[in-house]
């Protein structure tokens, strides 16, 4: 085949989604396809003068000159060429593509559950990232077959797609890093040689930003909770929180904890190695997001043979496999309610035996086997080649989701 995939532009920083676009044409072209990796390069930004400059000309590159340019360069041999959007996100460009046999990789309709208002809490503040989400989602009608990373974000694209009809399948994202236990003293070096120097074995570990739907305000109720329940057994265990550095209201929770006999330690700026080294040590992995695309860390944790406790929600739910230990989604409205009905399930996980310990790390390495980039890679491969056989530009395919 010759695919030519379309990421997003390196300028804005997408980290994730690039390193999933070259994850995708490096392994199709491993798989001997002859593959182009093209993404918008700033051409009129150059010109730019001053930061609000910068952005728009971007955008400019972004949306009018680059998906121009990609159809100059695929003049000629529509049939034989199949061009993968790495994100629905991009799925502007799909009317510079008409014609074309294409593939689109849905990750995250988050942003767009919140432009929709199922998601109250989650505010889009800024008008251009609200003319943003009403762009994507007027676009993705003209798109006629995806890959979705989880069944609920098929579930979402069936909602917001709007056109008409098209394919999906769902191919459950990839490991693109070799998460695997590590012994407590490769693991403790690894993070102490990252100047990080209070770091044990044993600790609570959340993994996230701070964006409202990864519920970090949850992570600290439920961990309050925890602190103050009797401990006579066991001492209370630490609770690192990775990610972004913490708001004035997450400190406030983390001085709460603190107050009640626990110890939080806030982790930022960590490479993966580091993170790898923070799961291999962890005792239980906190993650009780409100929404989630697919929700990595479930994965990343369990490949250590870290136990997860998640909330009972896809596709939360979904990616864990019934191998986590699930707990009510969080309650906005009686926070402290449900941390206190959510604190003794990880109490109990914390007090496992040996043998039920390992036995879950067992399962939890068994199930996390699934989620190989390779085996991901192969099912894309497969896809893709129905995508371009069937000529999904103009196909006529009932929605499968």
């Amino acid at each position: 085949m010759r695919i030519v995939v379309l990421g997003h532009p390196q300028y804005f920083g997408s980290h994730s989604m690039n390193r999933f676009a070259a994850m995708v044409a490096q392994g199709m072209a491993d798989r001997g396809h002859e593959v182009f990796l093209w993404s918008p390069e700033p051409m009129l930004q150059r010109l730019a003068i001053g930061r609000a400059s910068r952005k728009w000309l971007g955008y400019l590159d972004q949306y009018l000159l680059f998906p121009l340019l990609v159809r100059w360069r695929l003049r000629g041999d529509r049939a034989g060429t199949l061009v993968v959007l790495a994100d629905h996100a991009l799925a502007m460009w799909l009317h510079f593509l008409r014609g074309y046999p294409h593939a689109i990789h849905s990750h995250d309709f988050t942003p767009l559950r919140a432009l929709a208002g199922e998601l109250p809490q989650m505010e889009l503040s800024r008008a251009a990232t609200r003319v943003y989400q009403r762009m994507i989602r007027a676009s993705l009608g003209l798109g006629r077959y995806f890959i979705a990373v989880s069944h609920q974000t098929a579930r979402d694209l069936g909602r917001f797609h709007g056109g008409s009809p098209f394919q999906c399948s769902v191919v459950y994202n990839g490991l693109n890093y070799p998460y695997c236990p590590l012994d407590a003293a490769t693991a403790v070096e690894r993070l102490r040689s990252a100047g990080h120097t209070a770091i044990g074995t044993g600790a609570l570990l959340h993994v996230g930003g701070n964006d409202w739907y990864k519920n970090r305000r949850g992570v600290l109720a439920m961990y309050i909770a925890y602190c103050r329940m009797s401990h006579q057994d066991q001492p209370i265990r630490p609770l690192w929180m990775i990610g972004a550095p913490p708001t004035d209201a997450l400190r406030a929770l983390g001085a709460q904890a603190e107050a009640a006999g626990g110890q939080v330690h806030w982790l930022s700026g960590l490479d993966t190695g580091c993170v790898h080294a923070a799961y291999a040590l962890a005792s239980v992995l906190l993650f009780p997001s409100q929404a989630e695309g697919f929700g990595w860390p479930i994965i990343e944790a369990m490949a250590c043979g870290t136990p997860v406790l998640t909330v009972d929600r896809d596709p939360m739910r979904e990616v864990a496999g019934g191998v986590a230990q699930l707990v009510p989604p969080m309650d906005d409205a009686d926070v402290e309610g449900w941390a206190a009905r959510c604190a003794p399930t990880l109490a109990a996980m914390l007090e496992w035996s040996a043998e039920e310990r390992a036995q879950v790390v067992q399962q939890s390495l068994q199930h996390a086997a699934r989620f190989s980039a390779e085996q991901a890679l192969d099912q894309y491969e497969r896809l893709y080649q129905v995508a371009l056989r069937s000529g999904v530009a103009t196909s006529h395919a009932s929605a499968s989701t």
